[in-house]
């Protein structure tokens, strides 16, 4: 074979087009990391019935008991979590879960409320409630005497039901997407039920919790708690 067919075999093999594209083929490849998890929108439940927020993973895990007709919870969702998911849930070492220690029954039927459209909505909810505390709160002493006769009962779903439309609660469910129909199925819902009051027969019970809201840190009760600020001390830097 001759240098001029080696040449012609090896166009024919090799098109123009190909020889072009080979050098940037075989220059090296940069290696793109992948971009970090968004443990912020990373939800779970718990055993308990607690929701969690962040990496599972986590090396500290925060308790959050909560209720929902507490002032000083809703200062503590409204002022220090933004700030807590930023620089300690975000970056994979935290996680929260907020469990509920139900303290009278209107916050009973807000909770189940809050747990309306699943573990991916609970924490979108449970802001949402903390944030208009005070106007559903003022309806409050619009119950009627009805609703109040099937709490006597121990009709704890009935008077969830009446509250609901007692307190005109449709309007803030409505805010967050949930329709009046979609409400009832959840404030009729007897395994939240259970969950919710097994959550704060162990808060008042084995853990001897006296308020909210309380915290636990990696499963050991945090007496001295009271904001981020006093968390602070318990989280890594």
């Amino acid at each position: 074979m001759d240098g001029n067919e080696s040449v012609m075999i090896k166009k024919t093999l090799f098109p123009k087009r190909l020889l072009l594209v080979l050098p940037a083929l075989l220059l090296p490849v940069a290696i793109i990391a992948a971009p970090a998890p968004n443990w912020n929108v990373n939800f779970a439940q718990s055993a308990e019935g607690g929701h969690v927020m962040g990496n599972p993973k986590a090396t500290t895990k925060v308790v959050e008991y909560a209720s929902y007709t507490c002032d000083h919870c809703a200062r503590f969702e409204r002022d220090d979590v933004p700030v807590f998911k930023r620089d300690y849930i975000a970056k994979g070492k935290v996680n929260l879960e907020v469990r509920n220690l139900v303290r009278d029954p209107v916050d009973l039927t807000v909770a189940l409320l809050a747990r309306c459209g699943g573990t991916g909505r609970f924490f979108g909810n449970h802001r949402h409630f903390m944030a208009t505390q005070t106007q559903w709160m003022a309806k409050a002493s619009n119950i009627s005497a009805a609703t109040e006769a099937k709490l006597e009962r121990g009709d704890a779903s009935g008077f969830a039901l009446g509250a609901y439309a007692d307190m005109g609660l449709s309007t803030f469910a409505k805010q967050r997407g949930i329709t009046d129909a979609q409400a009832k199925v959840c404030l009729a819902d007897k395994v939240a039920l259970k969950k919710l009051l097994g959550m704060t027969d162990k808060a008042v019970g084995p853990l001897g919790l006296q308020g909210t809201p309380s915290f636990l840190i990696n499963g050991k009760v945090a007496t001295d708690i009271h904001d981020l600020a006093d968390m602070k001390r318990y989280l890594p830097q």
